[in-house]
């Protein structure tokens, strides 16, 4: 099969990679990082490293060596790198290291396609150096970089705020689950002090879970109904089970996280969901359940399980009055939505930078300079 035709845009060039920057590995292992060091040291994993020693003070690109999709970073600065770990230096007269790092973010895939080793893929140097890039003016690739860099910063602003909104509906959620809502008189217990009027039970009195179905071997998949797994709603079914509103979590292999859905739908085997709410506010049972901590009561050493009995003997306090139930999970309905609205953002957010790096870095739309 021939090579696909690189269509090369007026004003622009094809270099490779080795001539354009300096293409240098790292020399630190990994059992060398230290928890609370001065300079961050990058290797192939996701999570940022700490070293009290420096190899390099520049503006680079940093990729790794070794993994599943060689992902690359950018940083300024001193910092420390792994063995199998490379920097890449460009030359500062002619390219421009955040136009590179948003290029090499948009085509690491030819790394990847380039990368030997079955079991762990490589990326030896003589592969990094020979990948092609495409190349406007220096002008050019600056103006292409602050349009990136500005959905960048704004994608990380959105992130804040979810991160912001997640914590004070953590610290909302402890606060209404042992103080309730205002109350005057409290009591001691054996789970803390709670309001006077709140109730001690088990939590089968409160709701009681049941174990999902397998669906029938005759029966196809894709319908109206939601089939409900320990993941979330994975797909669809022409019957259901439950009727709803519902809630259900996980029973087997992926444990804690808890799913509230309004329509009727299909719980799979997978799953535990709430066959009786004994009278309780069904949003109220959601958010309690996600204050449980379900996935540390899970049990088993290979696909973790989640013992139905072992959250129905767990003593609760609840409010004794739906009212109050109720407000409580209007309050934390009222912060999910609004973490939802920036999740929302966020997507769009990065939909728009996936298109403007489809366009921008390849040429077919130009920027004015």
């Amino acid at each position: 099969m021939p090579k696909q035709k690189i269509t090369i845009p007026e004003g622009w060039r094809k270099e490779n990679l080795g001539d354009i920057a300096v293409i240098k590995n790292g020399k630190t292992n990994t059992q060398d990082a230290v928890v609370d060091g001065e300079y961050p040291l990058f290797d192939r994993s996701v999570a940022i490293k700490r070293s009290n020693k420096f190899l390099f003070d520049a503006e680079a690109v940093i990729l790794p060596g070794e993994g599943a999709e060689f992902v690359p970073r950018y940083f300024k600065g001193k910092f420390d790198l792994h063995q199998r770990a490379y920097a890449i230096l460009p030359n500062e007269k002619n390219v421009a290291s955040k136009y590179l790092y948003y290029f090499l973010c948009k085509f690491n895939n030819i790394l990847l396609k380039n990368a030997v080793g079955s079991t762990v893929k490589s990326l030896r140097l003589p592969i990094i150096q020979k990948m092609s890039v495409l190349l406007p003016s220096l002008a050019e690739q600056q103006k292409i970089s602050e349009i990136l860099c500005a959905v960048d910063e704004d994608i990380e602003k959105t992130e804040k705020i979810i991160e912001q909104t997640e914590k004070l509906k953590k610290g909302l959620m402890q606060e209404l689950f042992t103080k309730g809502i205002g109350h005057i008189k409290f009591k001691k217990t054996k789970l803390g002090e709670v309001p006077s009027e709140w109730e001690i039970k088990d939590f089968i009195t409160v709701a009681t879970l049941q174990r999902g179905y397998d669906l029938p071997a005759n029966k196809r998949i894709g319908g109206i109904y939601p089939l409900a797994s320990s993941n979330g709603i994975t797909d669809s079914h022409n019957e259901f089970k439950v009727e709803g509103p519902g809630v259900f979590t996980g029973r087997s292999g992926t444990l804690g996280n808890i799913f509230y859905i309004e329509k009727n739908y299909w719980p799979l085997n997978t799953t535990l969901y709430v066959k009786d709410f004994h009278g309780n506010n069904g949003k109220f049972i959601y958010y309690f359940l996600q204050m449980m901590n379900l996935r540390e009561m899970g049990t088993g050493t290979g696909v973790p399980t989640l013992n139905r009995n072992i959250v129905h003997s767990k003593k609760i306090a609840v409010p004794k009055f739906i009212d109050e139930q109720k407000q409580i999970a209007d309050i934390l309905s009222g912060v999910d939505d609004q973490i939802d609205i920036y999740k929302k953002l966020k997507l769009k957010l990065t939909e728009l930078k996936k298109g403007l790096m489809q366009d921008l870095l390849s040429g077919i739309t130009r920027v004015n300079i």
